[in-house]
């Protein structure tokens, strides 16, 4: 058994807290940028919440996805 399985697992891991960081951290913005006050606001918090974390999600897979090119690691 090589050591490059279990760091493999540690990237997996990596990826599932940052998508729960990044989806909360940008529900977090986006609701300080939109202040909903209503429900259209409500809506529009919503379509930029998704917006922002989709943007969120994009930037932190590619930067593990880097990190695990930098290591030989293949995702």
């Amino acid at each position: 058994m090589s050591n490059s399985e279990s760091s493999g697992g540690c990237l997996i891991i990596l990826m599932l807290i940052g998508h729960v960081v990044s989806v909360l951290g940008s529900g977090y913005y986006a609701w300080h940028w939109v202040e909903p006050e209503s429900f259209f606001g409500a809506i529009k918090f919503l379509i930029v919440w998704g917006i922002f974390g989709y943007i969120a999600d994009l930037i932190l897979m590619a930067i593990i996805a880097g990190v695990a090119h930098f290591f030989g690691e293949g995702i």
